[in-house]
């Protein structure tokens, strides 16, 4: 970063004064997402680690705690959780997948970052976004209604997932914070319900049978071996020879599948392709990525290329599911590219029928949300 530490600490205090506070009980280092973040914290090259006026300015009082905001991959987390500085964290992890960082190390996504958060540094941890990029839960699709229902809407679930993590998965990590994107009141209706029933006997006894359900529903449509090892050896971009995010695209294949999800995985798979249009195979991995600029620390990845040959980055993929992460990678590419430009009808006729369990049951939102609309 071309920031010194003065321009740093001068644009904090500055915030302080236009806010007329003295200080601020939390402040966030918002999109810590790549590796270059964690340098400009700790190893700046210039010496200007930014990560000393925060600790200065707590120290004086002026901030009382600091964390970070994050869609990183999952080791660049973990790098910034065992720094030991920051006291609370801001991440996806949901019952369907960690967005952005599903497919990563050996839990293929965050449990393993909300786990070393939660129960070793003692850190905070708020859960960004899980009615959205947790699976676009205000418009699910009909399978997944149907998986969750009659116990739960699939939003009641997914804020009742969250809060008995720890006991869902037998250990002691435990988000503290889930974040509802209100446009209206009443999009505040089912998280409410769901709080004010978190705690009953009966609402822990439906939060296990959804989870056995969506459990069974995705052995049943992968295959019970697949579905516990479908990550192992699979890269995501920071690992891949060039930029393709497969732990993400296979994920993908596995919600549409299991789950109905085709609507949410469009729209994660749209932010790959857009990454994949701008991508130049003369180049290098790095030189690409700082081409494509700041948003790729938010979306990074390129969606699936049929004319790539990926042989070198599914070296380590068991050989027992390399035809099915290859199937899988395609089926994604096939129903999830967007469909622009077509030249005539009959493009238009050829489209598979969406099957109705992929469907959406409903839609909450009282517009279109930016980038779906785009």
């Amino acid at each position: 970063s071309s920031t010194t530490k003065e321009q740093f600490r001068a644009t904090i205090l500055e915030q302080l004064d236009r806010l007329g506070l003295d200080y601020v009980d939390l402040f966030s280092v918002h999109g810590a997402n790549t590796q270059n973040h964690w340098h400009w914290l700790y190893e700046n090259p210039s010496g200007e680690n930014l990560i000393d006026v925060l600790r200065e300015l707590k120290r004086d009082g002026k901030i009382r705690f600091y964390g970070f905001s994050t869609h990183a991959p999952a080791s660049v987390i973990r790098k910034l959780i065992l720094e030991g500085d920051f006291d609370y964290l801001n991440l996806h992890h949901h019952f369907c997948g960690d967005y952005t960082a599903t497919g990563d190390g050996e839990t293929a996504g965050n449990l393993e970052n909300v786990r070393l958060a939660s129960e070793k540094m003692d850190m905070g941890v708020f859960i960004i976004s899980p009615y959205d990029k947790g699976g676009r839960l205000y418009a699910p699709s009909n399978l997944l209604r149907d998986l969750t229902l009659p116990d739960f809407e699939p939003i009641e679930y997914a804020s009742m997932w969250l809060w008995h993590h720890g006991r869902l998965h037998e250990d002691k990590s435990q988000p503290h914070t889930i974040v509802c994107g209100a446009a209206r009141p009443s999009d505040l209706d089912q998280g409410i319900i769901a709080a004010l029933n978190s705690q009953s006997p009966e609402a822990i006894k439906s939060i296990d049978a959804v989870a056995s359900r969506l459990k069974r529903a995705m052995a049943k449509s992968l295959g019970d071996d697949f579905a516990k090892s479908w990550h192992v050896g699979l890269p995501n971009f920071s690992d891949a020879v060039q930029g393709s995010q497969m732990g993400n695209i296979v994920w993908l294949h596995n919600l549409i599948k299991s789950f109905g999800m085709l609507d949410f995985a469009r729209d994660r798979y749209g932010t790959l392709t857009r990454n994949l249009a701008k991508w130049d195979y003369s180049k290098s991995k790095d030189e690409n990525i700082q081409s494509i600029g700041p948003g790729w620390g938010w979306m990074p990845g390129t969606a699936f290329d049929p004319a790539r040959d990926y042989s070198k980055d599914l070296t380590n993929v068991p050989a027992e599911n390399l035809q099915e992460v290859q199937e899988a990678m395609a089926f994604v590419h096939r129903w999830c590219q967007k469909k622009e430009n077509k030249s005539n009808a009959s493009e238009t006729q050829e489209e598979e029928e969406v099957p109705i369990d992929w469907q959406t049951a409903y839609d909450m939102r009282p517009w279109t949300a930016f980038p779906e609309r785009g």
